[in-house]
């Protein structure tokens, strides 16, 4: 089962982990991190790196922002652990995917998936005048 680090700006990782939890239940094998403001960069590449010790096989490191201070240190670690896959634009419906089949899909699928339905999660609705064809839901 790959392993999963949520690392976000202020306290949103958990946030995201508890509402996917909700849905599909308790996740093993995963961590959340916090980057809080006038923390040290140094601080948080400690935290990161102790977190994915805690963790087995393939991480996926999930963050919310490219370019961002908990993306930029994720980077910094990767010759440290060759095995980390870093996503960004965290969001519902990408944990969900990664939760339901990480211990079925291989490494390459389930990246597709996670990035696809993140992106298919982002929807605008618009209200539309209901025709006399249309049925009522």
């Amino acid at each position: 089962m790959v392993g999963v680090i949520i690392c976000t700006h202020g306290n949103s990782a958990p946030e995201l982990l508890k509402s996917a939890e909700m849905i599909c239940g308790k996740q093993e094998n995963c961590q959340t991190v916090n980057f809080k403001e006038g923390e040290s960069l140094e601080q948080l590449k400690s935290e990161i790196s102790e977190k994915i010790s805690q963790l087995k096989g393939t991480v996926f490191c999930l963050t919310d922002l490219k370019g961002g201070t908990p993306f930029n240190t994720l980077v910094s670690l990767l010759k440290s652990n060759p095995e980390m896959e870093i996503i960004t634009g965290v969001n519902i419906p990408m944990l969900l995917e990664l939760f339901i089949n990480r211990s079925q899909l291989e490494k390459e699928e389930l990246l597709s998936g996670i990035t696809e339905a993140g992106k298919t999660g982002i929807y605008r609705y618009q209200d539309v005048e209901p025709s006399a064809d249309d049925e009522e839901f």
